[in-house]
């Protein structure tokens, strides 16, 4: 039995929360299936006081984004981001997304999913298409989450 809602002190119930969004940086992320407590007021809170953080830590992991195609970033004090392949400068703006589908295996709860559209750059000079550093990606990626919470109002407690 789970402790009542702390606005209303109604009762919790767990229950999956429609797909909600975050976006950072032109990075992108959709929760969907994720499992969180629930009072009649539609009050909603995680389904443990360490399931956020762990979400967050999951997004901040840089062997989720590994696949990724990253570009290098160069630059002594304007970081500028350059083809992996000839090393061409590339353009600021994106030509497309690469989506990743993060499958989140948590604690205590039922897998769900987060996929994950990433801006992808293309090359002037080889055409080779790559993203920003998986450094920039997970800091992106974690901020991403962070509005997403926020925009459905999800508390731990």
């Amino acid at each position: 039995m789970s402790k009542p809602c702390s606005k209303c002190k109604s009762e919790m119930s767990p229950k999956v929360l429609d797909p909600f969004h975050g976006e950072e940086g032109g990075l992108k992320l959709t929760v969907t299936g994720m499992p969180a407590l629930i009072c009649a007021q539609g009050h909603k809170r995680f389904i443990h006081l360490e399931f956020a953080a762990q979400l967050m830590d999951l997004m901040m992991s840089p062997e989720v984004f590994s696949s990724i195609p990253s570009a290098k970033k160069k630059g002594l004090f304007k970081k500028r981001y350059h083809c992996p392949r000839c090393d061409a400068e590339l353009p600021e703006s994106s030509a497309g997304h690469h989506r990743l589908e993060v499958v989140a295996e948590l604690k205590k709860a039922e897998p769900f999913k987060v996929p994950v559209d990433v801006p992808l750059f293309r090359c002037g000079g080889c055409g080779k298409e790559s993203t920003y550093s998986v450094e920039d990606v997970t800091r992106l990626a974690f901020k991403a989450t962070d509005h997403a919470y926020r925009s459905i109002d999800i508390h731990p407690t």
